[in-house]
């Protein structure tokens, strides 16, 4: 996982659930505590097949999903 998105997890991410985005790449984190509800996350990520990375930060299973990006018109 990137620096960014771990300091932006030990900031903003404290119970299962919880989400946030990153303040330096603006990847989205999300929080988890119970297993079935990570692995159910993993599960969905591999199916969208976007880039997606993981890390423990304290008791909490994050994940760091990449976002679209957005095209202006």
């Amino acid at each position: 996982m990137k620096s960014c998105c771990l300091d932006s997890a030990k900031r903003y991410l404290k119970r299962n659930r919880d989400v946030a985005t990153c303040d330096g790449c603006g990847f989205l984190l999300m929080a988890y505590t119970q297993p079935r509800d990570y692995e159910e996350a993993l599960k969905n990520l591999k199916v969208w097949g976007g880039e997606f990375s993981t890390a423990v930060v304290g008791n909490l299973q994050v994940v760091a999903k990449a976002r679209p990006s957005r095209k202006r018109v």
